[in-house]
């Protein structure tokens, strides 16, 4: 161990060349990192972050809330359900507003006023209320908008005053509004004349009960699917594409800093490889050489992951607010994890260089 330290402090300039390599790998590694969690909270917060377990669709709906077509009093045949606490109507739609500078883009989400699927991360004032039609609910998002409590959002001409915020409650990107069903109805009648006339129509039925049989929910009401609130999540268009990309992206960057903390200390045992020889002969053990290689690998490691994190930090402070980042405590603990980890297996490829030193090294013998 003081052997490995006091290596560190004498080969300041070879080990500030590493750090530097694995701070621009974990900085790279965290703006990814961000990106990723950026895009599927901000494309599924308003699923996740809601009261419903899960959620019945049209067959042909493919599992997006938009594209699925219901009737309001299919309700009835899914709470009946067993093992269903309740089940409620949910219609969505997806269009643009106006708040108190002007234009927006908004989700909007109809529902039953405590009922399923009620965003549970409300911030300030309060959830609509039964019979109180024209109240709503909004993303913390619509803050940046102008939009306080007491403002109006309408839609389409269709008036609501927000009553309170919700946060991490965005969907497809959009933050979201809240109401009740008959009001989200009259905005979608109003933007999407096409749709007039179906005053039953809903997108779905939203569902809570831990641990309900699917399958029985869904073959209460012909031609529909059920899935749970992370499968809803998933199946928003591109979430899971996004996703599964950006983290093949994230693994393979450290994998490249695994072969990157090989090559260094394998470079370092070539380089030392009579000093090795001299302490072998000394009677230190391959183990206990390599131990040291490990403990410079994890010192390294961790100043990389320091180094890297407030780059990261920096750079989230110039980042346009267009861009979907979001810097997340898990996702820096679990990145500053892989990459002790990935530098630790780095270095241990390098033990068996050090096993293969001969001590005659040391007192002119063949290597």
């Amino acid at each position: 161990m003081m052997l490995a330290l006091k290596e560190v402090r004498r080969g300041k300039a070879r080990f500030a060349a590493i750090v530097s390599a694995l701070s621009l790998i974990v900085f790279l590694v965290l703006v990814l990192g961000a990106l990723s969690d950026g895009l599927f909270y901000g494309a599924t917060g308003a699923v996740r972050n809601s009261t419903a377990t899960s959620y019945v669709f049209a067959s042909d709906a493919e599992g997006s809330l938009v594209r699925s077509r219901l009737a309001e009093k299919d309700v009835a045949a899914v709470a009946a359900v067993p093992g269903v606490e309740a089940a409620g109507p949910l219609g969505v739609l997806l269009t643009g507003g106006t708040g108190q500078q002007g234009p927006i883009d908004l989700a909007v989400f109809g529902l039953t006023a405590g009922g399923p699927g009620t965003p549970k991360t409300l911030t300030a004032g309060r959830l609509p209320g039964p019979g109180e039609p024209g109240t709503a609910a909004v993303d913390t998002k619509l803050q940046d908008s102008g939009v306080a409590l007491g403002s109006q959002v309408s839609v389409g001409g269709v008036p609501t005053t927000v009553v309170g915020f919700v946060s991490e409650a965005e969907y497809q990107l959009q933050p979201t509004l809240w109401t009740d069903v008959q009001t989200w109805r009259a905005m979608r009648d109003a933007v999407r004349p096409e749709l007039r006339g179906q005053p039953d129509a809903i997108n779905a039925i939203a569902v809570t009960g831990p641990g309900v049989d699917l399958a029985a929910v869904a073959a209460a009401v012909p031609d529909t699917t059920a899935l749970t609130a992370e499968q809803t999540a998933l199946a928003i268009p591109g979430v899971e594409q996004q996703r599964s990309t950006l983290n093949s992206i994230i693994y393979t960057t450290l994998a490249v800093a695994a072969l990157v903390v090989g090559l260094f200390f394998a470079l370092v045992v070539l380089e030392k490889r009579e000093l090795f020889a001299a302490l072998k002969a000394l009677g230190a053990s391959t183990g206990k050489l390599g131990i040291g290689v490990v403990v410079q690998a994890v010192i390294a490691s961790i100043a990389g992951v320091i180094i890297g994190t407030v780059l990261a930090r920096l750079f989230d402070l110039i980042i346009p607010p267009e861009v979907p980042t979001l810097f997340r405590t898990a996702t820096l603990v679990t990145i500053a994890v892989f990459t002790v980890v990935a530098g630790v297996v780095g270095a241990l490829f390098s033990l068996r260089r050090i096993a293969k030193i001969d001590p005659a090294t040391a007192i002119g013998g063949a290597l």
